[in-house]
């Protein structure tokens, strides 16, 4: 049986020698090499792509989601595990909707890590244990947690207004309305104006 090579992209140590220690024990996964940044990922790809790629999506020096959309984008054939502790149903979607096959939760163990890489087929998304459903949430409940006040500046957003502008609507300071726009990106996982402007369509914001 051939081997299946795994690129991992996480920067915590001691869960890269868990996945690999893992691998090792399989004769259907071979380590690939570990990335700690998405820069290094990038330049890893360019020269050795893998079959997978195992992502955490919070790395130093960038957001998971964004760096899966550029993935996406450059290599269509590479099946993409994300690997993470948090439990979103929004993030969830994102990854799903953003040309990821599988999201596994960082409580995983030999059984479930093998499993999620066996799953990994393209045109599918493989949910390991515990991970919930976006149906099972709105995009205002659960752990995404958006307060009335983080609404209010996504819907201002949405209309056009600037930070100082939004900040005379809600009599706060510009300061406060960018603090809170900085919160609300990495809540939702956007780094584009326009994924937030679609996002306060699509739920009422506007």
């Amino acid at each position: 049986m051939s081997q299946q090579s795994v690129h991992i992209c996480e920067d915590h140590q001691i869960v890269v020698e868990g996945i690999e220690r893992i691998l090792t024990e399989s004769d259907r996964y071979v380590l690939h090499g570990a990335s700690k940044t998405a820069e290094d990922c990038r330049a890893h790809l360019e020269k050795h792509p893998p079959d997978i790629l195992i992502l955490d999506l919070q790395l130093p020096d960038a957001n998971g989601v964004e760096l899966l959309k550029e993935i996406r984008d450059t290599y269509k054939n590479l099946l993409v595990l994300v690997l993470t502790m948090h439990n979103d149903p929004f993030v969830v979607e994102q990854i799903n909707k953003n040309g990821g096959h599988g999201y596994l939760l960082k409580d995983f163990g030999k059984k479930e890590l093998i499993e999620a890489l066996d799953q990994l087929k393209p045109g599918s998304f493989h949910k390991g244990p515990g991970v919930k459903s976006f149906s099972e949430s709105d995009a205002f409940s659960g752990s995404i947690r958006l307060t009335a006040r983080e609404k209010e500046i996504i819907s201002l957003t949405a209309q056009g207004k600037t930070s100082q502008e939004i900040a005379a609507v809600l009599f706060i300071s510009e300061h406060t309305a960018n603090t809170h726009k900085r919160n609300i990106y990495k809540k939702l996982g956007f780094n584009d104006v326009r994924e937030l402007i679609k996002f306060a369509y699509d739920n009422g914001l506007i």
